[in-house]
């Protein structure tokens, strides 16, 4: 449960599309890598992924 709020915390707290310049530049940056590791993850234990939420 503790593990969960990691996650929540920074997209409550860092709003990804309001910030200004490089610091959208990086949240968009850290959320791709997120979804593609997510996406691997989840291929690897052989359970589909979704394009799009």
């Amino acid at each position: 449960m503790v593990t969960a709020l990691g996650p929540r915390r920074f997209i409550v707290g860092e709003p990804v599309l309001k910030a200004a310049g490089p610091a959208r530049r990086s949240r968009l940056a850290l959320c791709r890598l997120s979804a593609d590791t997510l996406k691997l993850g989840l291929g690897l234990l052989g359970i589909p992924s979704l394009e799009r939420m």
